[in-house]
């Protein structure tokens, strides 16, 4: 076994900074949007909060994170809509 050096910690534990709070942020944004497609109401608190938490979770997640995050994006946008539509019409 090999020790690790301190660039190669730096990475297990996550520190990818700038490239995971974009996705981090991309990922937060499209949930909101796709709640506001659903039928909600835009608030700016709620926007930036939803933005907010991506990117501090995709800036502290590392590579695996920025992955998830951008296919979290997908996923969040599409919830949004199909719960937005179901709290609309009573379900």
């Amino acid at each position: 076994m090999r020790e690790i050096t301190l660039e190669e910690a730096e990475i297990i534990s996550g520190a990818v900074g700038p490239a995971g709070a974009l996705a981090g942020g991309a990922a937060g944004a499209a949930g909101y949007v796709g709640g506001l497609l659903g039928g909600g109401t835009f608030k700016t608190g709620g926007f930036l909060a939803s933005v907010g938490t991506g990117a501090l979770a995709g800036a502290i997640s590392g590579p695996v994170g920025i992955a998830a995050a951008l296919r979290n994006a997908g996923v969040g946008f599409g919830s949004g809509v199909i719960i937005g539509n179901a709290d609309r019409v009573g379900a």
